[in-house]
């Protein structure tokens, strides 16, 4: 290990424990890793610790076969965290897991994979000690330590296993944090907690000394998802924000539709767009004229559904957000807060025939059955679907029966196929309705949500718009700036940097902003912002990484060397010079 990494040589039966669970891997993730083809390539990763605690004085106690087979089954509960975020397990050692998130594979949002998987890990290891101290009076427990920074990594073998050279501190900083852990929690460093601190609840611990560092280190232990995430973008932290630009047209012409849907022509929209150009906004804006707009919809009169980036894999999870929206459910509810939102939001919107239909949501949101709800729902598997169409659209017909509805589905690119197939067979059966549907998404097609948007062109026909943002113009990115940065006399060089980074995206100019603002070249004075020094040279801010890599690594291998020689060659050239380049190579 480098970097006074504190673990021990690996052994034989690491080595082993390694290829077992690299076999156990979900076939896709194993698709993506391959074709990943590390050769030393530098990245942004957040790695992720986790060890047993007393595992010395455990293993003194126990059999060394019964030993074994203990942290064998540790591994695989915890493994399991770590497939489903599409991490990649980079080494075993004794007690002690070492997951990457970000490498091989990168996603726009692996700081927030990374804490999630770890939270997951301690939840299914408290699962697993209750049945140990049930079974054999033995305590157990693990506890974890994550950071996020570059690491240059690079394959072993073909069968998964990854080695690293921690260029930076990245790795060793998670190990000896995860050491200051109390059993059962999970520590990160700010590093990471910049990336996550509008998903999680934190305990600010402030700066801790560690074992092994000779400065302190800032962590926060994560005490779990927050009920209300806040806006992933935006830059309102630092008290800086804009009214909406460059969307009028496009925000007129949602507003009109809904005019549209709600004189009982039910109408849908596609609204594409590349990630941060203002689809979210745009919603959010159209959301506000609403409720401000006495005759139109209160905040009850909008429902929405949104995908995560990590699931795919996870069936029915863009259904599941729908339904908790259209049965007003709380974010984060548990069993007996959600039976009780059911039993209570069916009747009032569906009377008598309640009953109908509340087993099949009941089986749905893996509620647990009464006798009766079992017995209904003892199906094969296409039936019961169409008992949750069935019952999904009822309900969407008495909500838009009360008022007009504008029921939104965000991130469609995201969707996993269960989802997709229901809301396929539900399209055709909201066409009648006081109904504004808008699917908002990325212009992906080779992924399953692609599948709503052909299904709705046939669905709704001439009943159907498609809305493609744009980026904005120069002279729109130039008011952006201007109403996110009231700065007297802003110099040129500064303005330039950040419009020629941004590029006309609403999201890269607020992160480029951000990064000028971190770096102490735009401060606060009093309640103006002053920029006190010329910028000449600008980095791709650290928030934009995530998002950069992971549409890089989408990209067929051919696509990927050209883009290599194209950053090489520069911004701007004729196409015919990048063809004689590759051409020759």
């Amino acid at each position: 290990m480098n970097c006074g990494q504190p673990l021990a040589a690996a052994t034989d039966e690491d080595a082993g424990r390694q290829a077992r669970l690299a076999a156990a891997a979900p076939a896709p993730l194993v698709d993506k890793m391959l074709r990943a083809k590390l050769t030393g390539e530098r990245k942004p990763v957040t790695a992720l610790f986790a060890d047993v605690v007393g595992s010395t004085t455990l293993a003194e106690q126990m059999d060394p076969e019964d030993w074994t087979q203990l942290i064998n089954e540790a591994f695989d509960v915890m493994s399991q965290a770590v497939f489903r975020y599409e991490g990649t397990i980079a080494q075993l050692q004794g007690d002690a897991m070492l997951a990457f998130f970000g490498a091989p594979v990168a996603h726009e949002d692996d700081p927030e994979r990374a804490v999630r998987a770890a939270l997951d890990m301690v939840a299914g290891i408290g699962e697993f000690a209750r049945q140990l101290r049930a079974s054999q009076g033995i305590e157990f427990n693990i506890r974890a330590g994550i950071n996020s920074g570059p690491v240059l990594v690079g394959n072993v073998g073909t069968d998964l296993r990854y080695e690293y050279t921690a260029l930076g501190d990245a790795v060793n900083v998670a190990a000896r944090v995860q050491t200051s852990a109390e059993p059962g929690t999970v520590l990160i460093t700010d590093h990471t907690q910049r990336f996550v601190a509008n998903v999680f609840d934190f305990d600010n611990l402030g700066a801790i000394e560690v074992k092994g560092k000779s400065d302190p280190i800032h962590l926060y232990r994560v005490l779990g998802p927050r009920a209300m995430p806040g806006r992933r973008r935006g830059l309102e932290a630092v008290g800086l924000s804009s009214p909406l630009v460059g969307r009028s047209n496009e925000l007129d012409q949602l507003r009109a539709l809904y005019d549209v849907a709600s004189a009982g022509r039910g109408r849908l929209v596609v609204l594409l767009g590349e990630p941060g150009i203002g689809k979210s906004r745009l919603l959010a804006e159209l959301h506000a004229a609403l409720d401000d707009d006495a005759t139109a919809v209160a905040s009850s009169g909008w429902v929405e559904g949104r995908c995560v980036s990590y699931g795919r894999g996870l069936p029915y999870h863009l259904v599941l957000d729908l339904l908790h929206s259209l049965l007003d459910i709380q974010l984060g509810a548990g069993e007996p807060e959600t039976r009780t939102a059911v039993h209570r939001r069916l009747p009032e919107l569906l009377g008598d025939d309640a009953s109908d239909v509340e087993p099949y949501f009941a089986h749905l949101l893996g509620l647990v059955l009464t006798p009766a709800e079992a017995s209904r729902t003892q199906l094969d598997p296409e039936t019961l679907q169409g008992r949750y169409v069935a019952a999904i659209k009822r309900v969407i017909a008495a909500r838009s029966a009360e008022r007009p509805l504008v029921l939104v589905l965000e991130d469609i690119h995201w969707a996993d196929p269960a989802s997709v197939e229901v809301l396929t067979q539900l399209m055709s059966l909201l066409t009648p309705l006081r109904l504004l549907i808008v699917f908002a998404g990325r212009g992906e097609t080779d992924v399953p949500g692609w599948r709503l948007v052909a299904q709705a062109r046939i669905a709704f026909g001439a009943a159907l718009t498609e809305i493609q943002l744009q980026p904005l113009d120069e002279a729109e990115s130039r008011a952006l700036v201007a109403n996110l940065l009231e700065i007297e006399s802003l110099p040129d060089a500064v303005r330039e940097a950040i419009l020629a980074r941004s590029e006309g995206n609403p999201f890269f100019v607020e992160e480029v902003i951000r990064m000028f603002i971190e770096q102490g070249a735009i401060v606060r004075a009093g309640d103006r912002w002053t920029a006190n020094e010329t910028i000449s040279a600008v980095d791709i801010p650290e928030t934009l990484h995530g998002l950069l890599l992971a549409r890089i690594d989408g990209l067929p291998d051919h696509a990927k060397r050209s883009l290599r020689v194209a950053s090489v060659i520069g911004r701007q050239f004729p196409v015919r010079v990048l063809e004689r380049v590759l051409a020759d190579g």
